[in-house]
């Protein structure tokens, strides 16, 4: 049986104050594989990405990336294995586009080899990731005076840089209009096809989550409590308790998939 990708293992998290905790919760995602992460505001969608990312440090449980601990290895060794596209990037740096698309991939690197990647190989898939994200009569511009929209098309175009198997989303559809969305949406499924990327999405659009992932995973109350194809999971009664919400099932004309939309 093919290892999972990604692991977790009775994973536990205690925010700061004490007074709530995230899971236990166990769960794998094999590789090559697209996980929508839904569920209401607070559920602890963000928090579960940073801590497979190891930007905050689990009190009990294990993750495993390609069967390493991601808390035993150094920022290096995980930017070879998970890219992360955050919310938002704040930066007091005056660092252009092209900038922080050169960090994406300087990040992956030891300072041994660094130097390689300032070669014209760089130049070359610079202009690939530019002209992929649409940023690329953007690329001297400043990132602190970009768009939402912009900011995150360059945000994306960083993590496309590491060139990792694991991508991490948070919410990455949020300030791009409808047309980049889709261009978003469409470019992570393409990786997912042709490059075997493995990537959770972080997701808020019950309309359109379905199209796109091969399984959902539901969070409410810092728990995983449900997972399953998107179809099963968006027609189950307990999405409207979830989010308190009454939503209409209605299939897309084209693709004959689940979406949930306000009646």
């Amino acid at each position: 049986m093919e290892q999972p990708m990604v692991t977790m293992a009775n994973v536990a998290y205690t925010w700061p104050g004490g007074t709530r905790t995230l899971g236990p919760l166990s769960a794998t995602i094999a590789s090559g594989h697209f996980v929508g992460l839904i569920g209401p505001n607070g559920a602890g969608k963000s928090t579960l990405l940073k801590l497979i990312a190891a930007f905050w440090a689990l009190d009990a449980g294990q993750i495993l990336v390609d069967g390493e601990s991601v808390s035993r290895l150094s920022a290096p060794e995980r930017a070879k294995l998970i890219a992360f596209v955050p919310q938002t990037l704040d930066t007091q740096f005056d660092l252009t586009v092209k900038e922080v698309i050169e960090l994406g991939g300087i990040n992956r690197r030891s300072w041994r080899d660094r130097w390689a990647f300032q070669g014209a190989l760089l130049a070359e898939r610079l202009d690939a990731l530019l002209a992929t994200t649409e940023l690329t009569e953007l690329k001297e511009r400043p990132f602190n005076t970009l768009s939402g929209g912009e900011a995150k098309r360059t945000l994306l175009a960083a993590a496309l840089a590491q060139e990792a198997p694991v991508l991490l989303l948070d919410e990455p559809t949020a300030h791009l209009d409808p047309g980049h969305a889709l261009k978003f949406l469409n470019l992570v499924r393409h990786m997912v096809d042709t490059q075997k990327t493995t990537v959770l999405m972080a997701y808020h659009d019950l309309a359109t989550v379905g199209l796109y992932v091969d399984t959902l995973w539901v969070m409410d109350q810092s728990q995983l409590v449900l997972q399953g194809p998107p179809d099963e999971v968006l027609k189950n009664p307990a999405i409207q308790q979830i989010y308190d919400a009454r939503l209409l099932e209605i299939s897309h004309p084209r693709a004959g998939r689940s979406m949930l939309i306000f009646p």
